[in-house]
């Protein structure tokens, strides 16, 4: 398990990463903090943060988009 959580970290959460979703450090300190001894929960407040920031910015935008629009004609 530890293997696999430090390869979605690396993909993921790290600074710079390749993939890197956007959550503030508070939340990575934690995510870090959890690498420590890696759990089911280990990624749970990042999933979390992440959800929520789709909910209130990336949803919306993209309902409104002009591309959603053309598709909902």
């Amino acid at each position: 398990m530890a293997e696999k959580a430090k390869k979605i970290y690396d993909e993921f959460i790290q600074t710079e990463a390749p993939k890197e979703v956007n959550i503030d450090h508070f939340t990575k300190d934690i995510t870090v903090r959890n690498l420590e001894e890696p759990s089911l929960s280990t990624f749970e407040m990042a999933q979390k943060r992440v959800h929520a920031l789709m909910e209130k910015d990336s949803l919306p935008r993209f309902l409104r988009s002009s591309c959603y629009q053309e598709l909902v004609k």
